[in-house]
């Protein structure tokens, strides 16, 4: 964010891992963890951001995202 100057505060971000959910949080933006992947391990790991939404695959992370809209 800041070597661009974006604001990413409540921006989306989707992975699998708990290094991409801790990036996500350390820059403001949305957690979004997808259980495909490594991402079933680290929902049985647990400690990441409590702000975490979780779901089964990235189509299920696309489809809410848009029903946000």
């Amino acid at each position: 964010g800041r070597r661009f100057g974006v604001d990413l505060a409540g921006i989306p971000c989707v992975g699998d891992g708990l290094r991409d959910l801790q990036a996500a949080e350390a820059v403001g933006a949305q957690p979004m963890l997808v259980l495909t992947g490594k991402g079933e391990k680290t929902l049985r790991d647990g400690d990441f951001p409590a702000s975490t939404a979780i779901y089964p695959d990235l189509a299920f992370a696309v489809s809410a995202l848009l029903a946000q809209d």
